[in-house]
């Protein structure tokens, strides 16, 4: 029981000391919440690394998603399998759509400008 008494005073102490804190100036809190800006400013940088690696784990679950139906076409490939090939798309015939890009010249400063400033 004593334990006890002795934990709640130190988190009543703690507690007290920072209230003086802040009230005094010494931990700066801009918006008077009572929670310090720092400790502000690091809650908003956890959401946003957060939501940045919640993003990625997305982008990491598509790719492996398009790995495991890639092994299964090698598998299949490797018990001699023919190739299934891309799903042609509504309404095209074979060819229909593909461009042909026309040349400017040589790779080398094609379509930049001579006259620097």
């Amino acid at each position: 029981m004593t334990i006890i008494y002795i934990t709640l005073g130190l988190i009543v102490a703690a507690a007290a000391l920072y209230f003086y804190a802040i009230k005094t100036g010494k931990i700066k809190d801009a918006d008077g919440d009572l929670i310090a800006d720092k400790a502000e400013d690091v809650a908003k940088e956890v959401k946003r690394r957060a939501k940045n690696v919640k993003a990625e784990l997305a982008d990491v679950k598509k790719a492996a998603k398009e790995l495991a139906d890639q092994a299964e076409d090698v598998v299949e490939a490797a018990k001699g399998k023919s190739r299934k090939g891309r799903p042609a798309s509504k309404g095209s015939s074979k060819g229909a759509g593909t461009k042909t890009r026309a040349s400017k010249g040589s790779s080398k400063g094609a379509g930049k400008s001579k006259a620097k400033k």
